[in-house]
């Protein structure tokens, strides 16, 4: 008996001081990076695809004012121009030449009855209205060359110039091709005048409005962002593509060819929200959920997530506390309440 109580004693006390040591071991800490809970603007964009295209109000037919035939052709479909740039060569009709001709040989022959009229009245051979008559003869002939060289005639060649900054859309003509006055020879596009015709998911088609701004990414060349507003949309799904087709107006100066495939983004709202990296957003059976920083713990809270940004993730809920940094890296793993340590700033 004497010598089991020592032991039991012994061995009491080593389990009391496992115990204690247990008990004081310290829990681990998880090294955190931490950002500021901040409002920001947030727009709620509704993305599409589609091609820009001539606006048909910015298509303009040029042509010559008299018949002819189509020498040379100086331009291409899709070529940019600008104001006086040579873009079809006419060859004056052999009919037309043949008018000139013939108006330039009645007023010879109407000048040299004139002269004759009035030798022979200096002459007492003929009367004032005889001069009068030839006079108005002369003046005739005149009036019908003069039309003759505003047509053009008397030139045996032609050449059309653009009359504005723009590109070509398309020529209807060809080399040695006879055409009439007025006749579409080119057809000429403004700068400015391209819309992009996307088509916009049906489920999301009612959020969008004529007049809401539009950013437009052209996806070949540089891919410089356009601006633009819708204009139009579809009352029906497309046949082909089962979208619903929306009609956007660029603004003046983007400098964008026609053919080119882009890709839209309608803003439809725009609002103030708090807004998170995308990693600070975690998931589980209970939904959505991010960490904010309380002091040295980890706090969970629940959030409703919104728009995915650029800048990331629209967060919202009762318990967020605009005064607690959320946790952006560390947080996979981490407890409601877990120790964490801010990393220091590099």
């Amino acid at each position: 008996m004497t010598t089991s109580a020592p032991r039991a004693m012994l061995l009491a006390a080593i389990l009391l001081a496992g115990g204690v040591h247990a008990a004081e071991e310290p829990a681990p800490v998880v090294t955190v990076r931490a950002a500021p809970l901040a409002r920001q603007a947030v727009s709620v964009t509704v993305g599409g695809y589609g091609t820009l295209t001539p606006d048909s109000d910015a298509l303009v037919n040029v042509s010559f004012q008299r018949a002819g035939q189509v020498a040379r052709v100086l331009v291409r479909p899709g070529q940019p121009v600008v104001k006086g740039t040579p873009l079809v060569d006419l060859a004056t009709d052999p009919t037309a030449a043949a008018g000139y001709a013939k108006a330039r040989s009645a007023l010879t022959f109407a000048t040299g009855e004139l002269e004759r009229a009035r030798a022979l009245r200096d002459q007492h051979l003929a009367t004032n209205s005889q001069v009068a008559a030839a006079e108005q003869a002369e003046r005739d002939a005149r009036s019908a060359l003069e039309a003759e060289q505003r047509l053009g005639t008397d030139h045996t060649t032609e050449t059309l110039a653009a009359p504005f900054d723009g590109y070509v859309d398309s020529i209807p003509v060809a080399l040695g091709d006879r055409i009439q006055p007025g006749a579409p020879v080119v057809r000429l596009g403004r700068g400015a005048g391209v819309r992009v015709v996307a088509g916009v998911d049906p489920a999301e088609v009612a959020t969008v409005k004529v007049g809401q701004p539009v950013t437009v990414t052209p996806l070949v060349g540089a891919g410089t962002a356009l601006t633009g507003t819708v204009a139009g949309i579809a009352g029906m799904l497309n046949p082909t593509t089962r979208w619903v087709d929306v009609t956007v107006i660029l603004q003046a100066g983007g400098g964008a060819l026609p053919g080119t495939p882009a890709r839209i983004a309608i803003t439809t709202d725009r609002h103030d929200g708090y807004v998170v990296p995308r990693q600070a957003v975690l998931t589980d059976e209970d939904g959505a959920y991010l960490f904010q920083l309380a002091g040295a713990k980890a706090r969970r809270v629940g959030v409703e997530t919104g728009v995915e940004g650029p800048a990331g993730t629209e967060v919202s809920g009762d318990k967020l506390d605009p005064k607690l940094p959320v946790i952006v890296l560390g947080n996979y793993g981490l407890e409601d309440g877990a120790a964490v340590k801010v990393e220091a700033a590099r």
